[in-house]
């Protein structure tokens, strides 16, 4: 046992993590030196306590981030959605500076579309502003709602973002909404994970509250762990890698993460993503650009 009460058999070792979306999409990082992951029950002592020191509150909540933005991720590629969405409040309808009067608004709402609709699949990320208001950015299903075309006030004109057309959700009848169907689920998940900050998590306001919502249902990605000698991904350009140095002074790929895609009868992975990203570990485990060799 440990000096924080845990055993040697609460860890497990790999060099690699496979997150199976259930889509075809595989995402894979592999790592060149092999990490451990608790999997036992093993917890603190009684009376044990966490240490409080702003480093390693500030650590507590980088992890936080990291574990909320994976799931956010792995139900943005799991599932089927077809709208990125923004629903803003209108002040003389709704409270939005009181985040229980928005959260319970925006949640009868998805109630009620879900039993107008049969089915209403979402994935919600609150942001909050500094005026205290908050308003809501996610995803939507393949819904039959009304969404129209939006048009500029003054001139009548659609309005256009990036050679697309934007839509209002006529159905939000709370204040504002700005949708555009999604094109590149792999964008749209990038995106969305973004709205999930450290104001988002050490905000007061959102002390012990939930940091995202989303429809009963979704599908999951399933994730395994494992020990490999990684030589299969040869053949794989990491759409993302972190360059270390190892004990031996050279350059490797200490972290490379590879999105692939998986033939549904065979099975047999290609590497169809051609964004990469590499860059260079610094000293305090955070990263300059190194190289780009295609921007993402």
């Amino acid at each position: 046992m440990d000096a924080d009460g845990l055993r040697s058999n609460d860890y497990e070792e790999y060099n690699r993590r496979t997150t199976d979306y259930g889509n075809g999409r595989i995402e894979i990082a592999a790592y060149h030196c092999p990490r451990l992951r608790h999997t036992g029950s093993g917890r603190m002592p009684s009376g044990g306590k966490a240490e409080t020191s702003d480093k390693a509150q500030e650590e507590r909540t980088r992890q936080q981030i990291y574990a909320i933005r994976r799931r956010i991720k792995g139900y943005a590629l799991s599932n089927s959605f077809r709208w990125f969405v923004t629903l803003t409040f209108d002040p003389e309808k709704v409270n939005s500076s009181d985040y229980e009067t928005a959260k319970s608004t925006l949640l009868k709402w998805c109630r009620r579309m879900r039993d107008r609709h049969e089915r209403f699949d979402y994935l919600l990320i609150p942001e909050l502003h500094k005026s205290g208001a908050v308003h809501f950015h996610g995803l939507l299903g393949n819904v039959p709602a009304d969404f129209a075309e939006a048009v500029n006030a003054k001139t009548g004109r659609p309005i256009v973002r990036h050679n697309r057309q934007v839509y209002n959700l006529t159905e939000w009848e709370y204040g504002f909404s700005d949708c555009e169907e999604i094109e590149s689920p792999e964008r749209a998940a990038s995106y969305i994970t973004k709205y999930v900050t450290t104001a988002l998590l050490t905000d007061k306001e959102m002390y012990n509250k939930k940091r995202y919502f989303n429809s009963q249902g979704l599908a999951k990605p399933v994730v395994v762990f494992s020990m490999d000698d990684n030589t299969d991904l040869n053949s794989f350009t990491p759409n993302f890698g972190i360059i270390e140095t190892d004990t031996d002074g050279r350059n490797v790929i200490g972290t490379g993460i590879y999105n692939l895609t998986a033939d549904p009868e065979t099975g047999t992975l290609s590497q169809t993503d051609d964004s990469y990203l590499m860059t260079a570990k610094t000293e305090r485990r955070k990263s300059r650009t190194f190289e780009t060799m295609k921007k993402v």
